[in-house]
């Protein structure tokens, strides 16, 4: 699964990666995004252009009823995307591109966990891929979700699940409105083995409110 990432680089560096024309909102750099957090996903907008907008992470795929506590899942499961119609009409016709710096991912057992933060060999960006909806609990806001696949050989000791990241080449074919199910349902395999590594980190990652650089350096005391 993924249930905290980074994303710390410029604006600027974030809209070049995607490829996107026009950016609708600021953000701050984050060493420690968590759901609920407003977070830039790029995605195709009715006039046909890329754009990158923040996104309420907790995906809401209908408004709930009033006193309803609403379900806002943070991940997707590939192999769940054709098999409910919440996800089915996000992935359809509501792809997105979800950037990161790297993520984190917890190993080992209930109250000893150890946090790793898994990041890319080349290049400064990862992006996963996802899926919007336009309701979302944040007035003004839509919602998205990471979507996860089986894991690499890298990641298969940490968790048995890791987001499906896309390569910039894929970015159009995933993007693409009119692409065929069989098609996109492909793209979502375990990223090469040797494009992400990974390090131990500081329990710190734990807590939300702690945002430091440090929270993705390789831990020197454990």
């Amino acid at each position: 699964m993924c249930g905290r990432y980074a994303l710390f680089k410029l604006l600027d560096e974030i809209d070049h990666f995607l490829g996107v024309l026009e950016r609708r909102g600021e953000i701050a750099p984050s060493y420690n995004v968590a759901p609920t957090n407003r977070m830039p996903v790029a995605f195709v907008d009715d006039s046909g252009k890329r754009v990158a907008e923040n996104m309420h992470w907790g995906f809401m795929g209908w408004k709930p009823k009033e006193g309803q506590k609403p379900f806002l899942p943070i991940n997707t499961r590939d192999d769940s995307l054709m098999k409910k119609p919440m996800w089915q009409r996000a992935f359809l016709s509501r792809r997105c591109l979800v950037p990161m710096n790297g993520f984190y991912e917890w190993q080992g057992p209930k109250g000893k966990k150890v946090p790793h933060y898994i990041y890319p060999k080349e290049g400064e960006f990862l992006a996963a891929a996802g899926i919007f909806s336009d309701f979302s609990p944040v007035d003004g806001f839509r919602s998205y979700s990471v979507i996860t696949t089986s894991p690499n050989s890298l990641m298969g000791p940490i968790h048995d699940r890791m987001p499906a990241f896309l390569h910039p080449s894929e970015f159009n074919d995933w993007l693409n409105p009119d692409q065929p199910e069989d098609l996109l349902i492909d793209m979502l395999q375990p990223y090469p083995d040797d494009a992400i590594a990974e390090h131990i980190v500081s329990k710190a990652v734990g807590n939300v409110r702690n945002n430091k650089s440090e929270l993705v350096e390789p831990a020197t005391l454990f």
